[in-house]
């Protein structure tokens, strides 16, 4: 009994510097890369950093239903509505039935939409080529380390929601 008890008082303070280091890096992310996304708005559509994110997503993914693509930008039903909107009308990106499930709707990309999401990753890899650079081949290491650390963990949890 008072193994367990010491157990729980281990996950309950490692739960809590987790949310404490969690915020932190959060803050520092959007300090040093968010400005990566504003420096695109001149791209050639003209996308705002939101719009440029779903881009990113919508790519990776491959086609992806709504409401999850407004859980990866945070954004609500009708925000996500008027971004998807705004992509469709630009020929970035458009709706389709699921074939698996004709009730639901996916977003894909568009050849076009491809192309700029191609264009994208060049212009951010240069950015944050520029600012990664900046650290020593080991310190980089670690944070790539870190990084396929976070992905496992994130991975995990996707796993037990399904």
């Amino acid at each position: 009994m008072k193994k367990e008890r010491i157990k729980e008082t281990s996950k309950e303070a490692r739960i809590k510097e987790a949310l404490s280091l969690q915020f932190e890096v959060l803050h520092l992310i959007h300090k040093h890369f968010a400005g990566v996304f504003y420096e695109l708005r001149d791209g050639p559509y003209a996308l705002n950093k939101n719009q440029n994110r779903a881009i990113m997503i919508i790519g990776s993914k491959g086609e992806i239903m709504p409401s999850m693509l407004g859980k990866y930008l945070d954004l609500q039903k009708g925000s996500l509505t008027s971004l998807v909107d705004a992509l469709e009308e630009k020929g970035l990106v458009y709706r389709k039935k699921d074939s698996n499930d004709r009730r639901k709707i996916l977003v894909a990309p568009t050849e076009k939409g491809q192309a700029y999401r191609g264009w994208l990753m060049e212009k951010t890899e240069e950015s944050i080529s520029e600012i990664l650079g900046r650290l020593e081949e080991e310190v980089l290491l670690e944070y790539q380390l870190s990084l396929k650390g976070l992905l496992n963990v994130f991975n995990k949890l996707d796993e037990r929601e399904s």
